[in-house]
């Protein structure tokens, strides 16, 4: 499910799925989204992804693009579009920098 590139830099680095999986305290507008106090990053993306694909809500023409709802723009700093690409960096801003 997951592309190589990514595998490969979670087999070469296991901190980086750890912070992936690791469960997070959410702030509000990101707890009411996706129902739940707590969720990984992964989680959170899963649930943010199975949102816009049970919405229809990729962009017909180019579907690197997410046409943003109002429910969708409020965790998503507001944007009315945002690329496939920008969505886990958008969705990383809501979880709190690990402590070492």
């Amino acid at each position: 499910m997951l592309p190589q590139r990514a595998k490969k830099a979670i087999t070469d680095d296991p901190k980086k799925l750890a912070d992936l999986i690791d469960l997070a305290n959410l702030p509000s507008k990101l707890r009411e989204f996706v129902g739940q106090s707590q969720i990984s990053r992964l989680g959170c993306f899963m649930r943010v992804w199975s949102y816009i694909k049970t919405n229809n809500l990729q962009d017909a023409n180019n579907k690197n693009v997410v046409n943003c709802d109002e429910k969708l723009r409020s965790i998503l700093l507001g944007k009315l579009q945002v690329e496939l690409a920008e969505l886990p960096k958008l969705i990383k801003l809501h979880f709190p920098k690990q402590q070492k």
